[in-house]
């Protein structure tokens, strides 16, 4: 395969979704065809899980653990066959919101917790059978006072929940520990002006 595929990883109000666009529109003006592969795949159980999450919310996660872990598995493994993998041999930059790694930081950890099931060499092994893996992940970081300012302005009912900083900050520390072996790694605090990141993070991608 010819193309470059990046994800983009990190905790709620990282910035991820204004971030896949800036960036790809940067790429497109720079004369790259750029492919972007949204958080939920285009077919059924794409569908199933967004419907969940919004019926549902947080809530689903915990009393639906293991069904929403398969489900995540399946549409990012429908992605990875039906748009990313054929993005990449026609040459294209394939950006993508969301990967293997936001499954090991929200969804394996509510099924051990929830029936003591392991599923560290589960996912390891689903993610060897994966037919691609990222060239490079940019996992995005905030402080806390932007964390508190993006939340206020764009997700204000997380506000109301009084452990949301316990679990933002339990999450960034889990995606860190989880890619600090890893080379192919860019770690990038993303508290600044959206331009310059897109220009450092464009920086970071081989062609």
């Amino acid at each position: 395969m010819t193309g470059t595929f990046v994800a983009l990883e990190g905790a709620a109000g990282t910035g991820k979704s204004t971030l896949l666009d800036a960036l790809a529109e940067e790429l497109h003006a720079r004369g790259e065809s750029v492919t972007t592969a949204p958080e939920f795949a285009d077919c059924e159980v794409g569908e199933f899980m967004k419907r969940t999450l919004s019926e549902y919310g947080g809530e689903a996660f915990r009393e639906r653990a293991l069904t929403l872990t398969a489900s995540a598995l399946a549409s990012l493994s429908y992605q990875a066959e039906t748009e990313v993998r054929p993005a990449l041999e026609d040459g294209d930059i394939v950006l993508t919101e969301r990967y293997l790694d936001s499954v090991a930081v929200y969804d394996t950890p509510l099924v051990e917790a929830r029936d003591g099931v392991p599923m560290t060499e589960t996912l390891a092994e689903f993610e060897s059978a994966m037919p691609v893996e990222p060239d490079l992940t940019v996992l995005l970081t905030i402080d806390e006072a932007t964390r508190r300012e993006r939340f206020e302005t764009h997700r204000p009912e997380l506000l109301d929940d009084g452990e949301v900083r316990d679990r933002h900050t339990e999450r960034q520390t889990r995606f860190r520990d989880l890619v600090a072996d890893r080379e192919s790694v860019l770690v990038y605090e993303n508290d600044g002006d959206i331009s310059t990141a897109v220009a450092e993070i464009a920086a970071e991608i081989q062609r």
